[in-house]
């Protein structure tokens, strides 16, 4: 081979391997993404299930959040939950979702490990159900993880 080919051959290799590390790079930077999509996504579902069984009158399973005390797992049975610690769909095998709060607002967080905590290995998502205005907010949106470098 000549040393044009070599020469040619070498660069090929060099930009072939900075464009797979590009890629992967952009995979990790989507993937986070995604995970915090589908956290904020399942949040707002949840807080919005919570709002209609909220708005739903007790006779039919409705809980009244303003005057009542009903408690994590009766507002999430009235939501149609089996628990008052949901899974999250999409956000990983470990993802969770739960009702930390009841009341005026109630407080439905959702994160990448399962946990209440947003510290800072997790994604963190914190959404609060106003049943006097009818408002699901996200008021908490964290993205504590770092896209590891190859």
């Amino acid at each position: 081979m000549g040393q044009q080919q070599l020469l040619l051959l070498v660069l090929s290799t060099v930009i072939v391997g900075l464009a797979t590390v590009a890629g992967i790079q952009a995979f990790s930077e989507n993937e986070q993404q995604a995970t915090q999509d589908a956290l904020v996504q399942r949040a707002i579902n949840i807080g919005n299930d919570v709002l209609a069984a909220h708005n739903e009158p007790s006779q039919f399973g409705g809980v009244d959040l303003i005057n009542n005390s009903p408690g994590p797992g009766k507002v999430a049975t009235a939501a149609g939950y089996e628990s008052d610690t949901p899974s999250a769909d999409g956000a990983g095998d470990a993802a969770g979702c739960g009702i930390s709060a009841v009341g005026n607002p109630t407080t439905i967080y959702c994160s990448s490990d399962g946990t209440t905590s947003n510290d800072t290995n997790n994604q963190f998502v914190e959404v609060d159900v106003n049943p006097n205005t009818g408002d699901v907010a996200v008021t908490t949106i964290n993205d504590n993880t770092s896209v590891g470098s190859v």
